[in-house]
Protein backbone atom coordinates (compact mmCIF):
# COMPACT_ATOMS: atom_id res chain seq x y z
CA UNK A 1 0.00 0.00 0.00
CA UNK A 2 1.35 3.33 -0.99
CA UNK A 3 1.47 6.19 1.52
CA UNK A 4 -0.09 9.40 0.32
CA UNK A 5 1.21 12.79 1.32
CA UNK A 6 -1.27 15.41 2.21
CA UNK A 7 -1.01 18.60 0.26
CA UNK A 8 -0.71 20.70 3.41
CA UNK A 9 2.47 18.95 4.68
CA UNK A 10 4.90 20.68 2.37
CA UNK A 11 7.30 22.88 4.37
CA UNK A 12 6.50 21.26 7.71
CA UNK A 13 10.13 20.32 8.40
CA UNK A 14 11.29 23.85 7.66
CA UNK A 15 8.65 25.29 9.97
CA UNK A 16 9.64 22.91 12.77
CA UNK A 17 13.31 23.83 12.26
CA UNK A 18 12.53 27.55 12.39
CA UNK A 19 10.62 27.08 15.65
CA UNK A 20 13.11 24.72 17.30
CA UNK A 21 16.36 26.52 16.42
CA UNK A 22 15.89 29.63 18.62
CA UNK A 23 14.87 27.43 21.54
CA UNK A 24 17.96 25.26 21.11
CA UNK A 25 20.28 28.27 20.76
CA UNK A 26 18.75 29.92 23.85
CA UNK A 27 19.30 26.73 25.81
CA UNK A 28 22.94 26.56 24.69
CA UNK A 29 23.50 30.20 25.65
CA UNK A 30 21.96 29.51 29.07
CA UNK A 31 24.43 26.66 29.56
CA UNK A 32 27.31 29.00 28.68
CA UNK A 33 25.96 31.64 31.09
CA UNK A 34 25.73 29.14 33.95
CA UNK A 35 29.29 28.01 33.27
CA UNK A 36 30.46 31.64 33.41
CA UNK A 37 28.66 32.11 36.73
CA UNK A 38 30.42 29.12 38.25
CA UNK A 39 33.76 30.35 36.95
CA UNK A 40 33.04 33.82 38.35
CA UNK A 41 32.23 32.30 41.75
CA UNK A 42 35.56 30.53 41.69
CA UNK A 43 37.47 33.70 40.74
CA UNK A 44 35.67 35.80 43.38
CA UNK A 45 36.36 33.19 46.06
CA UNK A 46 40.04 33.01 45.13
CA UNK A 47 40.28 36.81 45.15
CA UNK A 48 38.73 36.99 48.62
CA UNK A 49 41.13 34.33 49.90
CA UNK A 50 44.11 36.09 48.35
CA UNK A 51 43.09 39.43 49.84
CA UNK A 52 42.54 37.93 53.30
CA UNK A 53 45.88 36.13 53.15
CA UNK A 54 47.71 39.31 52.16
CA UNK A 55 45.98 41.33 54.87
CA UNK A 56 47.01 38.89 57.60
CA UNK A 57 50.69 39.37 56.79
CA UNK A 58 50.68 43.20 56.70
CA UNK A 59 51.21 45.58 59.61
CA UNK A 60 48.14 46.90 61.40
CA UNK A 61 48.20 50.38 59.87
CA UNK A 62 48.03 49.13 56.28
CA UNK A 63 46.39 45.72 56.67
CA UNK A 64 42.88 46.19 55.27
CA UNK A 65 43.90 48.49 52.40
CA UNK A 66 46.64 46.09 51.27
CA UNK A 67 44.23 43.14 51.33
CA UNK A 68 41.55 45.01 49.39
CA UNK A 69 44.09 46.16 46.79
CA UNK A 70 45.46 42.63 46.39
CA UNK A 71 41.97 41.12 45.97
CA UNK A 72 40.98 43.75 43.39
CA UNK A 73 44.28 43.24 41.56
CA UNK A 74 43.69 39.48 41.52
CA UNK A 75 40.29 39.95 39.84
CA UNK A 76 41.80 42.33 37.26
CA UNK A 77 44.65 39.93 36.51
CA UNK A 78 42.61 36.73 36.26
CA UNK A 79 39.22 37.81 34.87
CA UNK A 80 39.15 41.49 33.90
CA UNK A 81 36.07 41.22 31.68
CA UNK A 82 34.21 38.40 33.43
CA UNK A 83 33.42 40.34 36.61
CA UNK A 84 32.02 43.87 36.46
CA UNK A 85 31.18 46.35 39.23
CA UNK A 86 33.72 44.67 41.51
CA UNK A 87 33.50 45.81 45.14
CA UNK A 88 36.07 44.50 47.63
CA UNK A 89 35.51 45.13 51.32
CA UNK A 90 37.81 44.07 54.13
CA UNK A 91 37.33 44.25 57.88
CA UNK A 92 39.00 43.08 61.05
CA UNK A 93 36.73 40.93 63.24
CA UNK A 94 37.05 39.13 66.58
CA UNK A 95 39.09 41.91 68.15
CA UNK A 96 41.40 42.25 65.17
CA UNK A 97 42.46 38.60 65.28
CA UNK A 98 40.67 37.63 62.05
CA UNK A 99 40.48 39.41 58.70
CA UNK A 100 37.31 39.03 56.65
CA UNK A 101 37.51 39.90 52.96
CA UNK A 102 34.35 40.14 50.84
CA UNK A 103 34.16 40.36 47.05
CA UNK A 104 30.90 41.41 45.38
CA UNK A 105 30.57 41.64 41.59
CA UNK A 106 28.27 41.09 38.63
CA UNK A 107 28.93 38.39 36.04
CA UNK A 108 29.25 39.21 32.35
CA UNK A 109 25.99 38.54 30.50
CA UNK A 110 26.28 36.38 27.39
CA UNK A 111 23.04 37.61 25.88
CA UNK A 112 20.16 39.88 26.83
CA UNK A 113 16.46 39.27 26.57
CA UNK A 114 14.53 42.49 26.05
CA UNK A 115 12.71 43.40 29.22
CA UNK A 116 14.37 40.67 31.33
CA UNK A 117 17.14 41.42 33.81
CA UNK A 118 19.54 38.49 33.81
CA UNK A 119 22.14 40.03 36.13
CA UNK A 120 23.98 37.31 38.04
CA UNK A 121 25.63 38.78 41.13
CA UNK A 122 28.34 36.88 43.00
CA UNK A 123 29.19 37.33 46.68
CA UNK A 124 32.17 35.53 48.19
CA UNK A 125 33.75 35.91 51.64
CA UNK A 126 36.99 34.55 53.07
CA UNK A 127 38.42 34.78 56.57
CA UNK A 128 41.99 34.31 57.74
CA UNK A 129 43.64 34.52 61.13
CA UNK A 130 46.17 37.32 61.63
CA UNK A 131 49.70 35.99 62.00
CA UNK A 132 51.46 36.83 65.23
CA UNK A 133 55.10 36.09 65.88
CA UNK A 134 55.97 35.37 69.50
CA UNK A 135 59.22 34.50 71.25
CA UNK A 136 59.75 30.81 71.92
CA UNK A 137 59.00 31.12 75.67
CA UNK A 138 55.78 33.14 75.19
CA UNK A 139 52.54 31.18 75.38
CA UNK A 140 49.48 32.22 73.40
CA UNK A 141 46.65 33.87 75.27
CA UNK A 142 43.18 32.42 75.23
CA UNK A 143 40.14 34.54 75.19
Amino acid sequence: MERRRFRGDSGAVTTEFVIATPVLLSFLMLIVQVALVFHALSVASAAAQEGARTATMEDETNRIAAGEADAAGFVQAVAPTLLTNVDVHGEAVHGGEVIRMTVDADVLQVFNFPGVNLAWPVHETAESVVERFRPGDDSPTTG
